[in-house]
């Protein structure tokens, strides 16, 4: 019973330093081989979209909206095949569903006509400044006059400008943040590009891998 019930600790412990192992691995040159030309991809198309969305007037609304709902419906989908294999925790595989749904919303509202995607914008434009509000904490005066003023010029602009001058603030608002996100996504792929090309670091002489998966070869040993 006694040894038994050391040998039931020591797997249940070893088992546990696999987890957080396995949680907080570095991502291996392979890895990052398989990841980059996505980032790549990624991140030309979302610069793409800001940039259609600006100097084409009629249609450029239409095409963020629409490239958006596709750059969510495959990050959705991509989470929840994830999720299937065991990759992805639950938490993951609920924001990857909302991301499909989301997407696919998108895609359909989309095809309504430029005016909607224009104040599908004014939305999401509206949901973001209240995100921040909700995630200021200790900034959220700061954050909360910085939206007032934000308001009241949007407020402003429409008096005199007309309704119509909203769904092109949202559109071109939307569109820099696209952008922005683009590059970083660049950026990110470059990285991700580098450490693609370290050499991977050498095992330990006699080391077969037999163990790494049970917390290494001082697992092994404990159990």
């Amino acid at each position: 019973m006694g040894d038994t019930g050391r040998v039931s600790t020591s797997a249940s412990s070893t088992s546990a330093s696999a987890r957080a192992t396995a949680a907080t691995a570095p991502v291996t040159p392979e890895q990052a081989g398989r990841a980059w030309p996505w980032l790549a991809v990624q991140g030309a198309f979302l610069v793409l979209l800001a940039v259609v969305a600006v100097v084409w007037a009629d249609g450029g609304p239409r095409v963020l909206l629409a490239g958006l709902g596709l750059v969510g419906v495959a990050r959705g989908a991509a989470a929840l095949r994830g999720a299937r294999a065991g990759r992805v925790d639950r938490q993951g595989a609920v924001v990857g569903a909302g991301a499909l749904w989301l997407g696919l919303v998108g895609l359909g509202l989309s095809l309504l006509g430029a005016a909607v995607a224009g104040w599908t914008f004014v939305v999401l434009a509206a949901l973001a400044l209240g995100a921040m509000v909700a995630r200021a904490g200790a900034r959220r005066v700061r954050v909360g006059v910085l939206v007032a003023v934000v308001a009241a010029a949007v407020v402003a602009g429409a008096v005199l400008a007309g309704p119509g001058w909203l769904p092109q603030v949202a559109t071109v608002a939307v569109a820099v943040a696209v952008l922005v996100l683009g590059v970083a996504t660049g950026v990110a792929a470059v990285s991700t590009l580098r450490l693609s090309r370290r050499p991977a670091p050498a095992a330990p002489a006699g080391c077969g891998g037999c163990a790494c998966g049970a917390g290494g070869c001082g697992g092994l040993q404990r159990i």
